[in-house]
């Protein structure tokens, strides 16, 4: 078992959830990179790092064998692929890439130098979708799978007042763009595409179709149907709406899964992604054959610090574990045809290269 010393590259907004584990699990941190000090400045105290706001000495540092990437998407690639030709292992925040050929590369980079790579879909690690993932095979052939992120945002961007965070900005660009490379798609419909992956597989097809506004850079409704191979087919939305009370906490986010088979159902519900420890994902399975529908109690969680431990002490093994390389890749790749579809509009064979 190796010792992890990390390297952080990126020390805003959802890093807090990954230094929580980092220190929950005892990890050395190193070294932390951010252009703005005040930011990285209460890691630099709880983990007596370094301080740098210069991401390349993070990769090239010789004690550090695990950079982690949280900065915006449009870094991820150029400090990921840094890393691993310095010959640190590397565990980055979604979505990995903004270009799947990009995401590609990286995944065949890290086989070639036997370097451990995850991309961060802590989704998977909700103790729900764990045994849905154990469930699926009892399922039999999927007939249909229902799949969505509602996110409330309260407010009606689809025919109210523009809220100013989803209006392009003096360069023409949103912030929103700028931080994720794209609108709810992106920044919603990734974890989905993920999630869909991860329990169903590959989809052959999409045809979709995009809602946005004049003068709007963003995305802020996506549709999907996908083809699965036997014939079952996926209809995948994504949606940032007003609905301030949907969902199963009440509290404007919905997503979820409902997964028909020939032999049973199941219904996953994931809560809000910021704030997991407000209630757990919840798990209904139907057995056709008994007639019987069961619910699992399932343990509140944080699913950050449960990705990341396993991350952690997969690279401590020198194993690259369950989830392999191109888990960004995929979920990449799927989330550019959706888009190219809607933009297209027109059903697009989807030619997996991983």
């Amino acid at each position: 078992m190796k010792k992890i010393v990390v390297g952080a590259v990126g020390a805003g907004g959802i890093s807090q959830f990954h230094f929580r584990a980092f220190k929950e699990n005892k990890v050395a941190v190193k070294i932390v990179a951010d252009i703005d000090k005040a930011k990285a400045q209460p890691q630099l105290d709880q983990f007596n790092a370094e301080y740098t706001d210069d991401w390349m000495k993070v990769v090239a540092h010789p004690d550090v064998n695990v950079v982690t990437v949280f900065t915006p998407t449009a870094l991820h690639y150029p400090v990921s692929k840094a890393a691993l030709e310095n010959g640190k292992n590397v565990i980055c925040e979604k979505t990995l890439t903004l270009a799947p050929k990009q995401s590609l590369e990286l995944g065949k980079l890290a086989e070639s130098k036997g370097l451990n790579f995850y991309t961060s879909y802590m989704k998977r690690f909700f103790p729900a979708t764990q045994k849905a993932k154990e469930l699926m095979p009892n399922l039999g052939h999927i007939m249909s799978v229902y799949c969505r992120t509602y996110q409330g945002w309260g407010i009606d961007g689809h025919t109210g007042e523009i809220p100013e965070g989803m209006r392009p900005q003096a360069d023409g660009v949103s912030w929103i763009v700028k931080m994720a490379g794209g609108g709810v798609l992106i920044c919603g419909g990734s974890h989905i595409c993920d999630l869909l992956l991860h329990l169903v597989g590959k989809p052959l097809t999409v045809d979709s179709r995009s809602f946005t506004r004049p003068g709007l850079d963003i995305d802020l409704m996506h549709h999907s149907l996908m083809d699965l191979p036997g014939g079952g087919v996926v209809h995948f939305e994504a949606n940032w709406h007003p609905l301030k009370k949907v969902g199963f906490q009440g509290r404007g986010w919905d997503e979820g899964f409902e997964i028909n088979g020939v032999n049973g159902r199941l219904i996953l519900q994931t809560p809000v992604w910021n704030q997991p420890e407000t209630a757990p994902a919840q798990l209904r399975y139907y057995n056709n054959t008994s007639e019987t529908w069961t619910d699992y109690a399932c343990d509140v969680v944080n699913p950050f610090l449960i990705a990341e431990k396993h991350f952690l002490a997969q690279i401590a093994k020198g194993e690259q574990g369950p989830q392999d390389r191109y888990t960004g890749y995929r979920a990449d790749y799927l989330l550019e045809m959706c888009r190219h579809s809607a933009a297209e509009g027109k059903k697009l064979e989807l030619k997996w290269e991983a």
